[in-house]
């Protein structure tokens, strides 16, 4: 049993040289052209990322259309426990990591140790136990009609007919920047589990964790050119990978246009293309729910991740009797526990934005709710030492340069507005009110998107009853972020087009074939 090797993780990540990481070597971009990346809590150049062109594609998916033949004969067996030491060495590095992906991402520390790197060895582990449980393979005796003499002459033959499910070949893997090292695992470990070879795109925003992962992966034993890495912008290098001849299927979470963009090229070239995209997820809260802990919940679910999740309910509609008391204890709760600051800090609940691009993005929307004349508070916890700009921007003693935004709550919005329809992704929330059960489900629904839902009351056939009318692809009740590993996980919508998840990733990840043979 070949034994994992140790790996050596810079304590910070200025110190850092991020390379492509093509056929098991460490290359610069052939441009020699490089990007800045930015730590988003002090708007300090962090560390600089490969500016990569069509050509490094090229070089990588040449790397792994090599490695297949010897990857895809591999053993599940073989495999399995490359994966499981994937897993080990995640695992006993999840404090190092959290702290890069905290730097490089501006989420707490804390939160990244807790959630994101246990979750980044546990779909190693995941993985790894499917494919050595098989897949669902049947077997069906059928009757085929043959023509052993004759064509003019039919004989009805027993025969077996049996699926089989192979490796699709060379994948292009493209991650978003909200959960870099998790959306990155979550879509390595199915890829490579079954026997596919592949070439991961981080998206240049967030490159730190996805590069020293090439460290851990090369450590625990993956052979050269199963897995590439190549960073760069997505209008060159995810352009050229979405395109490239070799590349058999496409898996790509992010936003929703340009989701569109890579589903209608990757499509008209006959390419599986797997799309999970934005959300503006509704939370509907009735009258006889358990109060406190759907305002608990909700306000993490609006602020977690600095609402930088695809799942937090950034529409949040309340039954008109509580929507007073409601909107109460939101208030409090959030200044209470929401802490904004210092990513390093244990007590921080929620950091900065990624980039100062994308500040600007959300303090956009938060000024088209005060243009619009609806009601907007910032939540800010009066102890921390700050200055609060007109427009939710927050200015941290410590931290001047970082991209930091208040807690936003908005109300007396209406439904069409554009701040109740578009996706934010910031630590915006609109509350509404209703009135009956009809009309909450008619806002849920009123949406392009369909990717997540909650929805709260403690009586269990009303429950059951409005969560089967929402449209979206996953729907809680009482609760939020339940995911299951054996449930599909995907939206409806302008949120994506598959699911993913369990073996329906190896589904995706897979063609299947049907085979018949006589009896011999």
């Amino acid at each position: 049993m070949t034994l994992s090797k140790l790996v050596e993780i810079p304590s910070e990540a200025k110190d850092i040289k991020i390379l492509n990481y093509i056929g098991g070597e460490y290359v610069p971009p052939v441009s020699g052209q490089y990007i800045p990346s930015y730590n988003p809590a002090t708007g300090e150049k962090l560390t600089m990322v490969p500016d990569s062109s069509e050509v490094d594609i090229d070089n990588a998916v040449s790397a792994a259309k090599k490695a297949f033949p010897m990857w895809s004969a591999t053993s599940a067996a073989e495999r399995a426990a490359i994966l499981n030491r994937v897993a080990d060495l995640i695992e006993q590095n999840a404090r190092q990591l959290g702290k890069l992906e905290s730097q490089d991402q501006g989420k707490p520390v804390a939160a990244a140790v807790s959630f994101d790197i246990p979750n980044c060895a546990g779909k190693f582990r995941k993985f790894a136990e499917l494919i050595l449980d098989g897949f669902n393979d049947v077997s069906f005796n059928v009757e085929a009609m043959a023509t052993k003499a004759s064509i003019f002459k039919h004989e009805v033959t027993p025969m077996t007919a049996i699926t089989q499910h192979v490796p699709a070949g060379v994948a292009g893997l493209i991650t978003p920047w909200n959960l870099p090292l998790m959306m990155a695992c979550g879509k390595l470990a199915p890829c490579i589990a079954v026997g596919n070879t592949c070439v991961l795109k981080p998206t240049e925003i967030t490159s730190v964790t996805c590069f020293v992962l090439t460290k851990i992966l090369e450590a625990a034993g993956v052979p050269s050119g199963v897995v590439n890495v190549v960073f760069g912008m997505g209008a060159s290098a995810g352009e050229a990978l979405v395109k490239h001849k070799d590349v058999r299927l496409i898996s790509f979470t992010g936003g929703s246009l340009t989701g569109s963009r890579i589903g209608t090229v990757a499509g008209g070239l006959y390419k599986r293309v797997a799309l999970e995209l934005g959300g503006k997820n509704p939370s509907i809260v009735f009258n006889d729910c358990d109060l406190e802990h759907a305002v608990t919940t909700n306000v993490r679910a609006a602020f977690q991740n600095q609402g930088e999740l695809c799942l937090c309910e950034s529409r949040q509609y309340v039954q008109q009797d509580k929507y007073d008391e409601y909107l109460q204890k939101f208030r409090q709760k959030t200044l209470s526990e929401v802490a904004v600051g210092d990513p390093a800090d244990s007590k921080t609940f929620y950091g900065p934005m990624v980039s100062k691009q994308h500040m600007e993005k959300v303090l956009s929307y938060i000024r088209l709710a005060q243009e619009e004349g609806a009601t907007v508070e910032f939540l800010v916890n009066s102890d921390a030492e700050h200055t609060l700009s007109s427009d939710g921007r927050l200015t941290l003693k410590g931290f001047e340069g970082g991209y930091y935004i208040a807690p936003t709550l908005i109300t007396n919005v209406k439904q069409n507005s554009r701040l109740v329809q578009e996706e934010i992704f910031g630590p915006v929330v609109c509350v509404l009110p209703f009135q009956t059960e009809a009309d909450a489900i008619e806002l849920a629904n009123d949406t392009r998107y369909g990717l997540t839902a909650s929805v709260w009351t403690l009586n269990k056939e009303k429950l059951l009853r409005v969560i089967k009318q929402i449209n979206a692809g996953s729907v809680w009740g009482n609760g939020w972020l339940i995911i299951g590993s054996e449930m599909p996980f995907g939206g409806m919508g302008c949120s994506g087009t598959t699911r993913e998840g369990g073996k329906w990733c190896l589904e995706f990840y897979t063609e299947t074939k049907a085979l018949y043979y006589p009896e011999l």
